[in-house]
């Protein structure tokens, strides 16, 4: 059987794919005027549109790989992540949304660094903030690429390497061309697909087992900590790991990007109804097919839980030649979801924030498009050999944004009293905590989760510098 009579379908589905990315490309480069339309579209989108987008770049292709995969080690106590995302989506709607929408337009920021340098009026902050974010998204791009080429190598038979270059040069493209506009319009008919695809992925692995009694039956069979409540990780870690993913909701700058281009405040209120809801559902059929695709795959057939979906999807055949190769496409798809918002929010926060570029308009657009295309190749490259999974790498990413931002962004929101100087110590000390800690963890150490740890020094930091500084 040839290449093209066994991919026939998939390449169907890649060319009205990149039909859709040429699509809105144009309509992002049409409507991009200045820098306020390349970076949040000037504050111009519905909350229909906003929601989707949010929803769609929070579930990137590390969820439906690694998060997915992660309960064939851990059990069924894996879906508590589910829970806390989806309360943690809430909060970050309710909480955090209506007040950073409001305060934004205040400073007329366009990034999360300018936001933070204004409401502490420090650009000594701002800058350190920017290289914070180019640190974390750095490493949270590597993980997405490492996904993202997974489910590539699966969809169209490539080599990994081959797959990682395919998708470097699809997803810089589109984003260098229509900016924010056609990153969010690409979100929405993305998650369309992923929501579909996670409940059909969940549903058919049941009946495929048998019914959802027998593959329970089959899992206690096999190892009963699989379906009890004490799971084959300590459940303090897996609510380690669960803050580290679900705080990216409230603080991460991809994420808040997403309420920058609400246009009003009633697209506010539409999207914080339908992100919330969107996650929760989603993320309660992901998190259990690691778990329950032990009815299906021979234990010796998986060494890395990153592996669990694209067996299934390929040596297992779970879904058959057309649902299979829809459901790969929802990957590729949840994979540039994630890419191209994280390549625009670390090349802006470098471009405007960390080198303070003084150029005209079409000048600062520039060097934000030539800062997309080299933090996507060092990605790239850096993902041909990951050092660690992908849930570690995103959890370890998360955790620099907890530790960072909690803080100083979100009690910032509330607490006027907070200052330059404990918001910088915040930041810095709350990241050299986290890569200590992760590095003590990596080497066995300790078994405490690094999100806890920062998260504690960096508040600690932010609340009490300034009280020292008014008693001195």
């Amino acid at each position: 059987m040839s290449w093209l009579e066994t991919y026939g379908w998939r390449l169907i589905f890649v060319i009205f794919y990149l039909a859709m990315l040429a699509h809105h490309c144009l309509a992002g480069n049409r409507e991009t005027k200045n820098l306020s339309d390349f970076l949040i579209a000037g504050r111009s989108l519905n909350g229909w549109i906003v929601g989707m987008s949010f929803y769609a770049t929070f579930v990137s292709t590390n969820s439906f790989i690694g998060q997915a995969g992660k309960s064939w080690d851990v059990g069924l106590i894996w879906y508590i992540k589910a829970l806390v995302f989806g309360v943690l989506c809430y909060v970050s709607w309710y909480c955090v949304a209506p007040r950073f929408f409001h305060d934004t337009r205040s400073y007329g920021s366009l990034t999360i660094a300018d936001f933070l340098g204004a409401r502490y009026q420090s650009d000594t902050l701002r800058r350190t903030t920017a290289v914070v974010i180019l640190f974390a998204s750095g490493l949270y791009l590597v993980a997405v690429y490492k996904g993202s080429s997974l489910a590539l190598q699966q969809f169209l038979g490539l080599s990994y390497s081959v797959s990682a270059v395919i998708i470097f040069l699809i997803v810089t493209a589109y984003t260098l061309a229509g900016g924010f506009r056609s990153v969010v319009l690409t979100d929405a008919f993305q998650g369309i697909l992923m929501a579909m695809g996670a409940v059909l992925m969940v549903t058919v692995l049941i009946v495929k087992g048998g019914g959802l009694y027998a593959v329970l039956e089959n899992l206690h069979d096999q190892d009963p900590a699989l379906v009890s409540w004490q799971g084959k990780m300590p459940l303090f870690s897996i609510l380690g790991l669960a803050l580290a993913g679900g705080l990216k909701l409230l603080v991460e700058p991809r994420q808040l990007s997403r309420y920058y281009g609400l246009r009003d405040l009633d697209a506010l209120r539409t999207a914080r109804i339908i992100a919330p809801l969107l996650i929760l559902v989603t993320y309660l059929c992901l998190m259990p097919v690691g778990a329950l695709a032990h009815a299906i795959i021979p234990e010796a057939a998986i060494s890395d839980s990153d592996n669990v979906v694209p067996y299934l999807l390929g040596s297992a055949n779970l879904l058959g030649p057309v649902l299979s190769s829809l459901f790969l496409l929802v990957l590729f798809s949840a994979a540039m979801s994630s890419l191209d918002s994280v390549l625009l929010v670390a090349a802006s926060s470098v471009s405007r924030d960390l080198l303070f570029l003084k150029d005209d308009e079409s000048k600062a657009i520039l060097h934000t498009r030539i800062w997309i295309m080299v933090l996507s190749l060092v990605s790239m490259l850096l993902a041909l050999n990951p050092f660690a999974d992908i849930v570690e790498i995103t959890a370890f990413s998360g955790s620099l944004y907890a530790a960072c931002f909690l803080p100083t962004l979100v009690l910032g929101l509330y607490w006027k009293k907070g200052t330059a100087g404990g918001s910088l110590s915040c930041v810095v000390g709350g990241t050299l905590t986290v890569v200590l800690w992760f590095l003590a963890k990596r080497n066995g150490w300790t078994d405490i989760h690094e999100v806890y740890v920062g998260f504690v020094v960096g508040l600690v930091l932010y609340l009490t510098v300034p009280l020292l500084g008014r008693s001195t």
